[in-house]
């Protein structure tokens, strides 16, 4: 059952992965929203593993979701219907199917996230194994200072974008949850008033809905992460 909001009272909100500690070879951490989308992300060293017990045990709410794996640096092997997927920096695993078994196996000291959302209606789809860079098509928007891929699952929207130093942006707003975060460079970013300056090492924004937000890029990349998806034409893959 989805949750009713007062649209008027949910406020932009600047933050920090909250931190667990699941051993000392393996560290996550998280955030969830206020439209309940979780972005939450995974520190493993070399030849360490995890599999679906431990992360539902972390995160038990997400156990029957769709979620997203997204690999942003090292090697990483997951085993999964006793096929095993290499996934290399910008691979992704789009596990779309409930009560699924998996392995997964550090080849590299790595990070990957796992985007998903408590509200999700429970997935019962085809996974997908794709890379946002080699797969996905490249849209360049202004002349070249924005390089945008989207990701469009059954739920969730995801665009890995790439900016350009210097470039400036503005968005009107929208009535999807939207959390952006960087794995690299930084921006300022402001929204409904408040504004930091981002970076890969301090976590992201939650955009409330409606909220007119932008920033300007000194160099950034990193994701936008949508719930409910979008269903502009943009935005469909």
């Amino acid at each position: 059952m989805r949750e009713m909001f007062n649209t008027n009272k949910i406020e932009s909100n600047f933050f920090n992965f909250k931190k667990k500690i699941l051993t000392n070879e393996i560290k996550t951490s998280h955030y969830l929203g206020w439209n309940s989308l979780i972005i939450a992300k995974f520190e493993i060293i070399k030849n360490k593993m995890l599999d679906d017990k431990i992360i539902d045990s972390s995160y038990p709410d997400l156990k029957h979701k769709q979620k997203i794996f997204i690999v942003t640096k090292g090697i990483l092997e997951l085993k999964i219907d006793n096929k095993k997927n290499v996934l290399t920096e910008y691979d992704a695993f789009d596990l779309a199917t409930n009560n699924q078994k998996f392995e997964i196996s550090a080849k590299e000291n790595s990070i990957f996230f796992i985007i998903s959302a408590k509200n999700l209606d429970n997935q019962t789809g085809s996974n997908t194994c794709f890379n946002f860079k080699k797969d996905l098509e490249k849209k360049d928007l202004w002349g070249g200072q924005c390089i945008s891929r989207l990701y469009e699952s059954s739920g969730l929207t995801i665009v890995l974008f790439d900016l350009k130093n210097g470039f400036e942006f503005e968005d009107k707003g929208h009535a999807n949850e939207q959390i952006t975060w960087l794995i690299d460079g930084k921006m300022n970013f402001y929204s409904n008033g408040i504004s930091k300056t981002l970076t890969s090492e301090n976590g992201g924004i939650d955009i409330g809905p409606y909220h007119v937000h932008g920033g300007v890029s000194a160099g950034a990349i990193g994701f936008d992460a949508f719930f409910p998806k979008r269903q502009e034409a943009k935005y469909k893959g």
